[in-house]
C-alpha cells in the first residue's frame, strides 16, 4: 500500500480526519521521513509495512495522554516516534527532544519547524549532559523513551526534575523491566505484537 494512503486509512481508524490540522501535520511528517531517510538512517525502511506500527503506536498513545501535562522530555528521540505524534495532538505541550546524533537532531529541528510545532526543540546532547546543565527548579510532567535502556542514575537524575504527579512513559517490548520504578500500568499497543506502554511514577 502507498504510504500516504496507508496513513490516511490509519487515521480514519482512529477518527482523525486526514484534512484536519492534526491529519495534515501527520502527512507532512510522513513526507519528511521519506525525504530525509535517503540521507539519514532514520528508520530501517520507509514502506508502509514498516512505518504503520510506528504511526499506530503514536496515534494510539496520543489518545491516552493527560490533557493537564504541559512539559515533556523525550530521550533518544531518533526519528521522533512517538514524541512528535504526541506533540501533534497536544498543542499546549512544551516538548524537548534529546538526541545525541547531530544528523537526527537536525531532522527533528526541521520537522518541528516544517510542521509548525511551537514550543518544540531538539537538544543535540547526551542525557547526562542535559541533566548536568539543567536548572534545579526545572520540572517535566512527562519523560518518555522508546526501545532504549536507561541506567538507574539516569532515572534518579530525571526524577529530581519531576513532581509526584509527573510520570515516566516507556515504550518497550515484552521483557523490559526497571527494578525500583513503581509501574502503574502496562498497556499493550493495539495491533502490535509484544509492544507495550508502561507508565511509572518517578523515584521520589
Amino acid at each position: 500500500m502507498d504510504t500516504k494512503d496507508g496513513l490516511k486509512q490509519l487515521m480514519r481508524e482512529f477518527a482523525v480526519e486526514p484534512d484536519s490540522d492534526a491529519g495534515l501535520k501527520l502527512l507532512a511528517y510522513l513526507a519528511l521521513l521519506e525525504k530525509w531517510n535517503s540521507r539519514v538512517n532514520l528508520t530501517a525502511q520507509t514502506t508502509w509495512t514498516a512505518l504503520e506500527p510506528l504511526f499506530r503506536e503514536g496515534i494510539w498513545a496520543a489518545g491516552l495522554y493527560p490533557k493537564e501535562f504541559r512539559t515533556h522530555l523525550d530521550i533518544g528521540s531518533g526519528a521522533g516516534f512517538p514524541a512528535i505524534i504526541l506533540r501533534v495532538f497536544q498543542e499546549d505541550m512544551n516538548l524537548e527532544l534529546v538526541e545525541s546524533r547531530a544528523k537526527k537532531g537536525a531532522f527533528l529541528e526541521t520537522t518541528a519547524y516544517e510542521l509548525g510545532l511551537a514550543k518544540t526543540s531538539a537538544i543535540v546532547k547526551r542525557l547526562s549532559d542535559v541533566l548536568e546543565e539543567c536548572a534545579p527548579e526545572k520540572t517535566w510532567d512527562c519523560v518518555s523513551w522508546k526501545a532504549i535502556r536507561l541506567e538507574k542514575r539516569d532515572l534518579a537524575g530525571l526524577s529530581e526534575h519531576m513532581t509526584e504527579n509527573s510520570r515516566f512513559w516507556m515504550f518497550h517490548g515484552a521483557k523490559t523491566a526497571y527494578p525500583g520504578l513503581q509501574r502503574e500500568v502496562m498497556l499493550p499497543v493495539p495491533g502490535r505484537n509484544e509492544s507495550f506502554l508502561s507508565i511509572c511514577k518517578p523515584l521520589i
